[in-house]
């Protein structure tokens, strides 16, 4: 075991030089309040799940080719779970999130730091989400589906969404508690919303067949849609530049050493806070490894327990809804996409089954936005701060100036963007992204892991295979993509 702390050390790689430090200690007894305390992070992931895959492109899927294709779910979730606790393993070990740490890696931050930032404004910088939830507005204005002749009154709804999702970001005293609170209030609501949906309108033979097709491995219809079967695979869970998100949002609750770095305080009610640019490592002494061992296990917690399964019925419950109640084959419109529910439920129950479709359907797909916001300007701010002793001096050691004016930059860019295509398109599109950034990221991650954390708080080999099959499953699909759009490959 190890015994002298000063003859400890960590190379930095491309990046500024570790702080040696102790690892906080975790919470302890871990009963179930203090899990429920300190779970978040997944929660706020959770949030921005469910308007993408979930609501907008699942539901067109299943009701075209089945439920069958819902392993397709399975696999994606199963492989992103060990992956986010992958990811978190750097984040508690140094307090970094993991897009820092790929800035650490050759050939160094003016690679790592563009080709990021680059990735998450294609994937997560559209804002297709906020148009989507202002579809359900409209409906409720217009009493029925928007069409495109409706597009301009969905655009007013889409500005008021994207806006108010900057105001929730700016309130608080840190942002990510802000997220997180909003985030437990919508999931709450929505899961028991669908559940009761499901439980009373959803015939028994479609829920088994649903169960069914969580296991229904290496189903692909013939003549499949290859553009939006690639966009399923990258946003059933979170999916991409969302997934390393999580470990920023680690760091801001406090997992590991996160709790010594600092967080990204709020505009309106929170203080400055000194944030390291550079992360803290532990050398593995018997109690190190001790806490490690209790922080790891409450990661893992709320990985499993949070993003797992609630990524699984996250899918599941809109899947069997749609596959349900909606007649097989049928091509949701595009700008109808999140209110064509609204009409089903109206059929079956009335105008208040309408109201209460649109309305979860407005609280899954604000979620995402809201999330979505947030999570872009997070991880530039979180990069640029590390990278850049110029931008640090600029901000007089306060990342808030940062990260507000990218949140401006940002919010200009997104309502501008707006205009050029329809929502369902744009999120089928960084779906496809985030295939490709899914696979880059788990390659990455176990070469960061092995260069920079001891062997005593590294991953089993186990795991790291389960990150290579992370990249195979999410790469081939980022292929069929690219060979679809430039050669026409079809199934």
């Amino acid at each position: 075991m190890f015994k002298d702390d000063r003859a400890f050390n960590v190379s930095p790689g491309c990046g500024p030089e570790f702080t040696v430090e102790d690892l906080p200690q975790p919470p302890s007894p871990l009963n179930l309040r203090r899990l429920l305390a300190i779970m978040g992070p997944s929660v706020i992931a959770l949030g921005g799940t469910l308007g993408s895959g979930e609501w907008l492109i699942g539901p067109s899927m299943f009701v075209k080719y089945g439920l069958a294709l819902l392993w397709i779910t399975t696999v994606s979730t199963l492989l992103q779970t060990f992956l986010n606790i992958e990811m978190a393993r750097y984040t508690l070990y140094t307090g970094e999130p993991i897009t820092v740490g790929f800035m650490r890696l050759n050939p160094g931050s003016k690679f790592w730091a563009p080709l990021m930032s680059l990735l998450g404004i294609l994937e997560r910088g559209l804002p297709g989400w906020a148009l989507a939830s202002a579809t359900c507005l409209a409906a409720l204005q217009l009493g029925k589906i928007p069409g495109n002749a409706d597009k301009n009154l969905v655009l007013i709804y889409g500005v008021i969404v994207f806006l108010s999702c900057v105001v929730l970001t700016s309130v608080g005293r840190k942002v990510e508690r802000t997220l997180e609170i909003a985030n437990w209030a919508m999931m709450i609501i929505v899961f028991l919303g669908l559940g009761l949906l499901a439980i009373a309108f959803v015939p028994a033979r479609v829920w088994a067949e649903g169960l069914k097709g969580f296991v229904s491995f290496g189903y692909v219809p013939k003549g499949v849609d290859i553009f939006m079967l690639s966009a399923l695979a990258g946003y059933s869970a979170y999916g991409g530049f969302g997934n390393n998100a999580i470990t920023n949002w680690y760091r801001d609750k406090g997992f590991g050493m996160g709790a010594k770095v600092g967080y990204i305080p709020a505009l309106v009610g929170g203080t400055m806070v000194h944030v390291s640019p550079s992360g803290k490592v532990a050398p593995p002494t018997e109690d190190n490894l001790k806490s490690w061992k209790q922080w790891f296990k409450i990661l893992s917690y709320d990985q499993w327990c949070v993003f797992f399964v609630g990524g699984m019925f996250g899918m599941f419950l809109p899947g069997i809804l749609a596959a349900g109640l909606i007649p097989r084959g049928s091509d949701l419109p595009q700008w109808g996409v999140a209110a064509y529910q609204g009409e089903v439920f109206r059929s079956l129950i009335g105008p208040i089954g309408w109201f209460f479709a649109l309305g979860l359907g407005f609280w899954i797909l604000f979620s995402t936005a809201l999330s979505n916001v947030d999570l872009v300007c997070r991880q530039i701010t979180d990069m640029s701060w590390s990278g850049s002793p110029a931008v640090r001096r600029w901000a007089k050691n306060d990342i808030r100036k940062i990260y507000y004016l990218l949140l401006f930059i940002f919010t200009i860019w997104g309502l501008l963007y707006m205009r050029i295509t329809v929502p369902l398109k744009l999120v089928a599109l960084s779906g496809n992204i985030a295939n490709f950034t899914l696979a880059l990221s788990a390659l990455t991650t176990i070469y960061l892991n092995r260069k920079f954390l001891p062997k005593e708080f590294r991953a089993p080999l186990w795991r790291e295979i389960m990150l290579v099959l992370n990249a195979l499953f999410f790469g081939t699909f980022f292929l069929l993509f690219t060979f679809n759009q430039l050669f026409g490959l079809k199934f």
